[in-house]
């Protein structure tokens, strides 16, 4: 009977789920391994291997899996409202609460939250709110945002064309592609033998403060970048980077939004690692 269960979800999986990164020249034949159950740092398939989940989900299971006073905060809160909007000047006690201790605990002056369902609708959102800004600045030209090759912004439209891993565009149609560009990744694996952490380092910034000298400085709007890289290969870039590059967005006008979605809420000690580990305050 379980073994009959299990490939019942196994055919159901295949016939109609959409997987992202879906390799469909053998999904067909091959269809998807079944997680059952979790705990802990580890998850168990349908054939009863027990796995230790590397990938925390999918950057998403920062506290482990199966964590009984999770499940009773949550239960708490779906008894008492699972829901209510926050539309126009609508609100509710927790997302208000959130907010609150959001802006406490973000870098610099941070201290307004805008929810979403999730890190490519965040970005999305983050992109919107950047044009909108320059805007009503009355700085229409300046629009255009650099991201790096490699980083990892998310899978819908816009957040896709920000994200640098161009072998996830095969087949799709661009958008965006004359606003948002993208310059070296911060690999260390990549640096010539003969040069330097510091020479590296160097090399990044003046590309970047050369890039957007190319598009010209009106019309660059924002630096979107990881402190970390997550999908494109955990790389840490060399020291002083990220600050440095901060210093390159203030020199122009810009905006820089640091997508924390991997490297915030403890994953490196601190609930956000841009002030604190690399010392600089993003704008977003």
């Amino acid at each position: 009977m379980e073994i009959s269960t299990n490939n019942s979800v196994w055919q159901k999986d295949r016939a109609h789920v959409l997987h992202p990164q879906t390799d469909f020249s053998s999904f067909h034949d091959e269809g998807s391994q079944v997680i059952e159950s979790a705990k802990g740092v580890h998850v168990t398939d349908t054939k009863g291997r027990k796995l230790l989940d590397g990938i925390e989900g999918l950057w998403c299971v920062n506290i482990g899996h199966g964590r009984k006073e999770m499940a009773e905060a949550i239960s708490k809160q779906v008894m008492q409202m699972q829901y209510y909007n926050p539309f126009g000047h609508s609100t509710n006690i927790s997302a208000a609460e959130l907010a609150h201790w959001l802006s406490c605990n973000a870098p610099g002056e941070l201290n307004h939250v805008y929810y979403t369902c999730g890190g490519s609708t965040a970005n999305d959102a983050a992109v919107r709110l950047v044009h909108y800004y320059n805007t009503i600045r009355g700085l229409h030209r300046k629009k255009k945002i650099i991201s790096r090759n490699y980083a990892y912004h998310g899978a819908t439209y816009v957040a896709a064309e920000l994200t640098g891993i161009h072998a996830t565009k095969n087949s799709f149609d661009r958008v965006a592609q004359d606003i948002i560009h993208h310059i070296s990744a911060a690999d260390m694996y990549a640096k010539p033998a003969y040069w330097s952490e510091t020479e590296y380092c160097d090399f990044l910034v003046q590309e970047f403060d050369d890039r957007i000298q190319q598009l010209g400085p009106d019309n660059v709007a924002a630096f979107i970048a990881e402190p970390i890289m997550g999908a494109g290969g955990v790389l840490i870039a060399p020291a002083s980077y990220n600050k440095r590059m901060h210093s390159v967005c203030k020199k122009y006008d810009m905006l820089y939004i640091a997508d924390e979605v991997v490297t915030a809420f403890g994953r490196l000690g601190e609930w956000f690692a841009s002030e604190n580990i690399y010392d600089y305050h993003p704008d977003i």
